[in-house]
């Protein structure tokens, strides 16, 4: 468990906030952990964009390794599948190239995250899609997810893949920065009109975002019960954003209308529902346990 594939279920889900957040708790705790991006598009940049982030979240200045681009060894300025963006720079991305990024940040750290870009169907190359690379390599994988109107229908598709390639999905965490209530300005209070399509809104997503979780809840835990469950609050590019409150607690309604309430902060066990810094303790533990003393 040295390193774990980061994905999403649907575009702007924030697995770039999430990979970066995950480093900074793992960091708390005390582990060498670094963030890898596999490919970036939409950057005219040396470095990659989602690098600078995850460093800007973790609250460190970029490294060596980004420098030196084994961080993310390909970036391409044209906003696109990895495939198409490389074709428009004459650049080839050969899966090896990546294996060896990947294998020269194991031997400086502990753990590597490694955010892919777009979706697992997105094309690294002519030859193969990011799902194959995955597969290839074998690594556990955290998917991110949210209480998105199509997030049932993305996060079901994403599982059921992983399942069939052979990939172990080692955590679902559950973005809340889609369950952020609609605001209501003053204007919004004195105009009967704005006040009420606010107030649809908040009320809709709100039922949007309860049954999302009711629905993908069951099914990690007739799917894969070893799976964590796993909230992450709201983030902004310098942590944890300045509105978010702690939820100590969460509501899951059951398919026959029964409360289930789940303890972020239980006991951390594998299929567990925690906070995401609980999930980043108990990945601390066991490189502490295992892999750190297997190597000593």
């Amino acid at each position: 468990m040295s390193v774990f594939f980061i994905t999403g279920a649907g575009p702007h889900i924030g697995k770039t906030y999430a990979t970066g957040y995950l480093g900074k708790q793992l960091m708390e705790q005390g582990v060498n952990v670094i963030t890898q991006k596999l490919v970036q598009t939409g950057c005219d940049r040396d470095i990659a964009t989602d690098i600078m982030i995850h460093r800007k979240i973790m609250q460190m200045p970029l490294q060596m390794v980004d420098k030196a681009s084994e961080s993310c060894p390909f970036v391409f300025p044209f906003s696109a599948s990895p495939s198409l963006a490389s074709q428009l720079q004459n650049v080839s991305i050969h899966p090896r190239r990546l294996a060896v990024a990947t294998k020269q940040l194991q031997l400086k750290h502990e753990l590597v995250l490694l955010e892919i870009e777009g979706g697992i169907m997105s094309p690294l190359n002519e030859s193969i899609l990011t799902i194959d690379y995955m597969a290839s390599q074998g690594y556990p994988v955290i998917v991110i997810t949210s209480g998105q109107a199509q997030s049932i229908d993305y996060t079901l598709l994403v599982l059921e893949t992983l399942a069939r390639r052979g990939l172990s999905l080692h955590a679902l965490v559950y973005n809340q920065w889609h369950d952020v209530d609609v605001e209501f300005t003053e204007q919004t209070l004195l105009d009967e009109n704005q006040y009420q399509q606010a107030f649809d809104e908040n009320d809709t997503g709100t039922k949007i975002a309860k049954h999302t979780r009711s629905v993908l809840w069951h099914y990690l835990t007739q799917h894969h019960p070893d799976a964590y469950w796993v909230e992450m609050p709201q983030v902004c590019d310098y942590g944890l954003d300045p509105i978010y409150k702690q939820w100590g607690e969460f509501e899951i309604t059951s398919q026959s209308d029964l409360n289930v309430t789940v303890n972020t902060h239980a006991l951390v066990q594998a299929g567990s529902s925690v906070s995401i810094e609980s999930y980043a303790k108990a990945i601390a533990d066991t490189l502490l346990y295992n892999g750190r003393a297997y190597r000593e």
